[in-house]
């Protein structure tokens, strides 16, 4: 009886022990926590809210065409509803996308205005094409271009973040 109450005592006394060393050592932990978040953290570039001029469309040189304006396309963020935005030279365009794991992204219910303009060319079936076949984008460490893919390394639009 003595020996199981000297090992209930020793018992208690090492939980009591362990216990109170977590206690010293919670502060300092929590005091590292605290200067960690309130550290800026690194800015990643990002592909949404910003304007990308197209400089190349399926392997034709859109700044070789002679278009009033220069095609863009632009991604609002979750707050906007994840939108598409933009224009191909004389129409604007408008539509949804869906940016996944692994640099995967979709286009959906693209749409145009239907202004003519026979000085662009074939470019609006050109860059409507391109868009249904992206499923992958690759955003430079610059965070200064980006590029839509069909696949991993198979680029489909090429663009320039607009200055």
């Amino acid at each position: 009886m003595k020996s199981q109450f000297f090992i209930l005592v020793v018992g208690l006394a090492l939980m009591a022990a362990c216990n109170s060393t977590s206690k010293t050592t919670a502060p300092a932990d929590t005091a590292t926590t605290k200067s960690e978040t309130t550290m800026a953290p690194k800015q990643r570039p990002s592909l949404v809210n910003r304007k990308w001029d197209i400089t190349e469309v399926s392997g034709q040189d859109v700044r070789k065409l002679r278009l009033a304006v220069t095609p863009f396309l632009r991604l609002t963020g979750e707050a906007e509803g994840f939108r598409l935005s933009g224009s191909d030279g004389c129409n604007n365009l408008m539509g949804g996308y869906d940016v996944g794991d692994h640099g995967t992204i979709s286009f959906s219910k693209v749409a145009f205005t239907r202004r003519a303009c026979p000085e662009n060319g074939d470019i609006n079936a050109i860059l409507t094409k391109a868009l249904q076949q992206v499923n992958h984008y690759t955003l430079s460490k610059d965070g200064l271009s980006l590029t839509l893919n069909k696949g991993e390394g198979n680029p489909i639009i090429k663009m320039e973040l607009a200055r």
